[in-house]
């Protein structure tokens, strides 16, 4: 069965993904690709949106820390909306909401992504 897809929607300046399905290596393979693409074009404000990707396992979550990584090094910042419960608490835990912080809505994420620069 195919793997999850990333759509990719620009609002402003701020990129957000959708990516849908089971969030695994391959998975956080192209969300990572995806934000590796748009940081080349210029984007340096991320939310990803987690509506339909319900299931993250730890090998996605291995290349999402990736991409806080590349982000924040290029002085960016991204942030989660529509985590499920227990993905929040699994991102809480291993300390991804220092570097990028959960919202419950997209509109909120998308607002701080619009305030907050990176540094």
């Amino acid at each position: 069965m195919g793997g999850v897809e990333v759509a990719v929607r620009f609002r402003d300046d701020c990129a957000v993904f959708y990516p849908h399905g089971y969030i695994n290596n391959l998975g956080g393979e192209k969300i990572e690709q995806r934000c590796a693409d748009a940081l080349q074009d210029g984007c340096r404000k991320f939310v990803v949106n987690f509506e339909n990707s319900p299931i993250i396992n730890s090998i996605g979550i291995s290349f999402l820390i990736g991409m806080i990584d590349r982000i924040n090094k290029s002085q960016g910042s991204v942030c989660f909306s529509n985590l499920t419960g227990n993905n929040s608490e699994v991102f809480e835990f291993m300390g991804l909401t220092k570097f990028a912080p959960i919202f419950p809505s997209e509109e909120e994420a998308i607002r701080y992504a619009q305030e907050h620069q990176g540094g």
